[in-house]
């Protein structure tokens, strides 16, 4: 059996999780097996944060009395960052860095999770996500909903498009190329540059599927791209005049400074004619909170998923998980409601599952 490699997690929720204390309950969904396991969560950028929170209680929790090294992979490394996930019996050490990109949106950890199942290495045992099952996930993907987010659209609050409310439909005009500049919506007279997340979001193909409605790439428009809920990587020069979605309990997260704050000076506003018609948030700079409701059509549900081929499925399903037939009381901390606090913190609604459970399994 390995000695218990240091725990890590992932470089933005290294801060937070530091002032966080968190605790569980005595009992989960699986007993402990004794050995030495390295879990490792990789995927949505949306959720990276609240994942660190998450796994710093399975790590630090007194419920877990397993050795397991519950590891948060960051999804973007620049530079000469590097990032190791330790070796354990299943899998050998992996080194993510630049040249070895780890995955970068729901998407990609849901194909890395899936790979590592079909090839029973271990690599990565939790997917983090921000969209909903597709037709190309296998049977074996359990995804376990355990909060709410919502998405709206951003811009600077110093801009072109500074304090302005869109309706629905004017939001998809600028998304389909009829509305170019910001001064037909009510805003200073300055073009409009339209910015989309990267490829393999969770949230550009929420953003473009269900808030949109379409895919604006076959649009007369110009589509930049940017690293989704993170205002830095706009260019200085477009920030004025930029149009982005964006997190809402990202933003929150940011501006509570319970994460690193990246917004770069941008807002989010709000979306008329969506269900919801008023200020997505409430409170002011360290005591944001979300202040839309499930009716708003840019409102979704962000998941952790597991594969039950990956040999530390019962492991992981301990921190982030519940088996049919649980409680409160017998689920993972997170699904027994007692990280409440601290998905509110980070800016999610709660939900509500069977049984008295805080997860949705489906």
């Amino acid at each position: 059996m390995r000695a218990r490699t240091t725990r890590f997690l992932g470089a933005t929720a290294i801060a937070a999780c530091a002032c966080l204390t968190l605790t569980g309950t005595a009992s989960a969904v699986a007993p402990a097996n004794g050995l030495s396991e390295v879990i490792a969560a990789a995927g949505s950028d949306t959720t990276v944060d609240i994942t660190g929170a998450i796994l710093a209680n399975a790590n630090g929790g007194a419920w877990n009395s397993d050795p397991d090294n519950f590891v948060n992979v960051p999804p973007l490394l620049s530079g000469t960052q590097t990032f190791t996930v330790p070796a354990d019996p299943f899998a050998d050490e992996v080194v993510y860095s630049a040249g070895n990109p780890a995955p970068n949106g729901s998407s990609q950890g849901k194909a890395a999770l899936k790979a590592s199942a079909e090839a029973g290495d271990g690599k990565i045992d939790i997917a983090r996500s921000s969209s909903a099952r597709g037709s190309s996930d296998p049977g074996t993907f359990e995804y376990f909903a355990f909060a709410t987010d919502g998405v709206t659209w951003a811009s600077s609050a110093t801009g072109s498009g500074a304090g302005l409310t869109l309706t629905l439909a004017q939001l998809r005009g600028i998304y389909d190329g009829s509305i170019t500049n910001w001064n037909q919506v009510g805003g200073a007279n300055s073009p409009i540059k339209v910015y989309l997340p990267q490829t393999g979001s969770g949230t550009l193909s929420f953003f473009t599927g269900t808030v949109l409605g379409f895919d604006p790439t076959t649009k007369p428009v110009t589509i930049k791209r940017f690293q989704e809920h993170d205002g830095n990587s706009i260019p200085a020069a477009d920030r004025a005049t930029a149009i982005a979605p964006f997190s809402i309990a990202q933003w929150i997260a940011q501006g509570n400074t319970v994460v690193a704050d990246k917004r770069a000076g941008f807002t989010v506003n709000p979306l008329t004619g969506a269900g919801f018609n008023s200020s997505p948030v409430a409170g002011s700079a360290g005591s944001y909170t979300p202040a839309f409701t499930t009716a708003f059509l840019g409102s979704r549900s962000v998941y952790n998923i597991v594969d039950s081929r990956t040999p530390s499925y019962d492991q992981a399903k301990r921190a982030v998980g519940f088996d049919d037939g649980d409680t409160a009381s017998t689920a993972s901390p997170l699904c027994g409601g007692q990280l409440a606090a601290t998905i509110q913190q980070y800016g999610f609604l709660t939900v509500s599952g069977p049984n008295g459970l805080s997860c949705v399994k489906s």
